[in-house]
């Protein structure tokens, strides 16, 4: 059950690359973020109000744990997401699902310095198969290291790092709150603090003359790329090694090319039928490992 809602998880996260890139093309990424993140924050204030029965959504929370939420709250909206779609602004889906499928490597090297883990060689090689895998899969897929996407990949990058970091630095919580509560109140502390960024910066203006595709995509990524996924991925991470819930991003160009291939904007191949089988085979080694 855990792993058909890691790969519900991915399905929503490579997803999220093309509607964001669509949805960039007519807002920028200060206003695309300011409203998703306002409506997933109003979201989850609403369903934990419901579920715990009250409006106080830090009842029972430690104080010792307001700065990490609040951590993770910059990790995740002004570190992880605003760059992200200042990245995705400045390059191709491809190349954004591409760089987070690095995200196990990153997650395993972080994990290995900051816990003091020893390597295991199963991982190792895994993490690395899928890797290669999942690049053979985007550069047929149209990733490239084109200088005009030079800064956009760089971006794109650093929200990845954002994003091993928060993933790393959420677990701990889990046990204690629950991934619902986590999710609701770091996407609560991360909305604060993105708030005078988006502000300053968003044309609000647009809003009004935004179609209703556009709020259709805005609400997609407000709802189901930040509530929906973010729960998912706290949940798997809940319940499994931080390495084993890192290792199924591997499987966002796999998926983000299905979906490409559904739209009709590719075609399979030996070569993407062969990268894919060896992504999934590192994913499997390192769910062996």
């Amino acid at each position: 059950m855990i792993y058909f809602l890691l790969f519900i998880q991915q399905f929503i996260a490579s997803l999220t690359h093309i509607v964001g890139k669509d949805a960039l093309e007519t807002l920028s990424p200060s206003l695309a973020l300011l409203l998703r993140a306002l409506i997933a924050s109003v979201s989850l204030f609403i369903v934990v109000a419901v579920k715990q029965k009250r409006l106080n959504l830090f009842y029972g929370i430690e104080r010792k744990d307001y700065l990490r939420f609040a951590l993770l709250g910059l990790l995740n909206i002004p570190l992880n997401q605003f760059i992200y779609f200042e990245g995705l602004h400045q390059t191709s889906p491809a190349n954004s699902a591409l760089l987070y499928a690095m995200t196990p490597a990153i997650v395993f090297v972080l994990v290995l310095i900051m816990h003091g883990e020893r390597a295991n060689w199963k991982k190792t090689i895994g993490i690395l198969i899928a890797f290669g895998g999942s690049a053979i899969v985007m550069f047929e897929h149209g990733a490239t290291f084109d200088s005009a996407y030079t800064k956009g990949n760089i971006l794109i990058f650093i929200a990845v790092t954002a994003w091993s970091l928060f993933t790393i630095l959420g677990k701990p919580l889990i046990p204690k709150y629950g991934a619902l509560r986590v999710t609701a109140i770091h996407m609560l502390f991360g909305t604060i603090l993105f708030l005078p960024i988006g502000l300053a910066n968003a044309d609000l203006s647009v809003i009004p003359t935004m179609s209703g595709s556009i709020w259709l995509e805005v609400f997609y990524l407000g709802l189901i790329a930040s509530c929906v996924n973010y729960i998912l991925w706290y949940y798997a991470l809940g319940r499994l090694e931080t390495s084993k819930v890192a290792i199924f991003q591997n499987l966002q160009p796999i998926l983000t090319t299905i979906i490409a291939l559904t739209l009709g904007t590719v075609f399979l191949t030996p070569i993407l039928a062969g990268g894919g089988a060896l992504a999934l085979l590192g994913v499997l080694l390192v769910e062996k490992g």
